[in-house]
């Protein structure tokens, strides 16, 4: 195994089974006596295995389904970056932080943030983190932001139905910039990066409806909450041109999927999008059934 991979897999314990599963005696053996923990939230260091564990037990404490989740990693010969998802929901005791100890709000919360861990003789020697303070304390209710103000709901659900009805079935992209924010973003697992903007959703789109002139998006459920409204959705069409590699194969196609929107002042500022994608490709005969 490479210095990088066991790099990456000692950092991997310490989120997996340290942060998550509050291992004091994985603490001990992945980190070292003189660790030394640093995070703009807290307002002083934490030392040492125990240090650390007080500090992970806390956060236990506050959130008590804590959790945080690596999703890349950056490794050297003593450096491991790590991208990582966390969140909970605040029904515990105290957070401390550097506004003060919070009391439970009940709300939960889910951030982004990245940590520079620093490995010498295999253990992780110094831990630097940096996380989305500034999102923790709105979505806590710690702050007040913008999306506090009451949300019309039923104004919400039809822009939403505007968006499949006009835009997704019948191709009409002149309403694109009525209905999206301009730093709109398109996420999708099939796509490599979001798809963000007026003129490259127009551009994705025209490729999808290239791909099936005849698709039809029928919306199967949905529902409204805040800012936000999801839908499970059902499309039919003909595989008539080229998608995700695959040339056009004449196939009935069938798919389901679920779309979470996110809006801005009345418009459409994002859609996460997950479907079948193993499924549709296997009907477009990419992959054998």
């Amino acid at each position: 195994m490479s210095i990088f991979n066991k790099n990456k897999a000692i950092s991997r314990r310490y989120f997996y089974q340290v942060m998550n599963a509050m291992n004091k005696d994985v603490a001990h053996e992945i980190l070292a006596n003189d660790f030394v923990f640093t995070l703009p939230t807290h307002p002083e260091p934490f030392y040492g295995p125990d240090g650390f564990i007080g500090l992970v037990e806390m956060l236990h404490n506050s959130f008590p389904d804590f959790y945080i989740s690596p999703q890349d990693m950056v490794a050297g010969d003593n450096w491991v970056i790590t991208r990582w998802v966390g969140g909970g929901t605040h029904t515990g005791g105290p957070l401390k932080t550097v506004k003060g100890d919070i009391s439970a709000t009940g709300q939960a919360f889910e951030i982004d943030g990245m940590t520079w861990h620093t490995i010498k003789d295999g253990k992780i020697a110094e831990s630097i983190g940096h996380e989305d303070t500034l999102g923790l304390m709105l979505q806590l209710g710690v702050i007040p932001s913008a999306s506090d103000v009451q949300e019309d709901l039923e104004a919400n659900a039809k822009l939403v139905d505007h968006y499949f009805n006009e835009v997704m079935n019948k191709g009409n992209l002149d309403i694109v910039e009525e209905i999206m924010d301009p730093s709109f973003a398109f996420i999708i697992p099939t796509q490599k990066n979001p798809t963000v903007g007026y003129e490259n959703f127009k551009s994705f789109v025209t490729y999808l409806r290239t791909a099936f002139p005849d698709i039809k998006f029928t919306g199967l459920r949905q529902t409204a909450e805040k800012n936000k409204v999801a839908v499970r959705w059902q499309i039919e069409g003909t595989h008539l041109g080229e998608f995700l590699g695959a040339p056009a194969t004449g196939n009935k196609i069938s798919d389901f999927g679920i779309d979470i929107f996110t809006l801005r002042n009345g418009k459409i500022a994002s859609v996460h999008v997950n479907e079948n994608d193993f499924g549709l490709m296997q009907q477009m005969g990419v992959i054998p059934v």
